[in-house]
């Protein structure tokens, strides 16, 4: 018997693939190429005994209301839920679960958050400081940054097979980042497994055959 193999899906690709399938027209051509790439993946990971999407809590917080039947009809159904290995205690998360204290990978990909010369722990420190009434760390911009990290190291943890995103930022930090470490650093291993839905269709039809 195989062993499970699981792929983490980026918020990004679960939000154009579901824009996908209620309005085409509303994606540039591109971002419309890879839905339908990502379509082709999800048909082959439904019929797979082998494979399995993976998500966190964030995913979930991130696609909100709008996609929330989507997800639920589509994915919940074969789908895994799977923790964040490390987070801030700001109120994000409930103690159920959706988070470990540290894990294996939890902060492993934090240098990603400086690497391009962003003074991370200042605007942060500067957000905690200025917040307004009613406003959560969670929503500032510099916490934000964390939780595409996050995301990272929940693929990380669960040793994921693939990351597929349609970020071109992050695919382009991690290209940047990745000749700075050895090939063993897991900054390394995340650039290797984070693709675009197209280049993951390729793989996983190469590994089909």
């Amino acid at each position: 018997m195989d062993i499970m193999k699981t792929i983490f899906i980026d918020t990004c690709v679960w939000w154009h693939w579901f824009s996908y399938l209620d309005q085409p027209s509303t994606l540039l051509p591109k971002l419309r190429a890879e839905a339908e790439a990502f379509q082709q993946i999800y048909n082959l990971v439904l019929n797979s005994d082998s494979k399995q999407f993976v998500f966190n809590q964030k995913i979930l917080d991130e696609l909100g209301s709008r996609f929330a039947e989507h997800f639920k009809e589509r994915v919940l159904p074969f789908a895994k839920k799977v923790p964040i290995p490390l987070t801030r205690l700001d109120g994000a998360y409930k103690f159920d679960g959706s988070f470990l204290y540290g894990g294996n990978f939890g902060g492993e990909l934090r240098d990603l958050l400086t690497i391009q010369g962003y003074k991370h722990a200042d605007k942060l420190e500067e957000s905690a400081n200025s917040l307004a009434a009613g406003v959560y760390l969670y929503n500032t911009k510099p916490r934000k940054k964390e939780f595409d990290i996050e995301h990272m190291e929940s693929a990380l943890e669960c040793n994921a097979e693939l990351f597929i995103t349609t970020d071109k930022k992050i695919l382009d930090l991690l290209k940047q980042a990745v000749s700075s470490y050895p090939a063993q650093h897991p900054i390394a291993h995340m650039y290797s497994i984070s693709k675009l839905p197209s280049e993951s269709l390729n793989i996983l039809m190469c590994k089909n055959h």
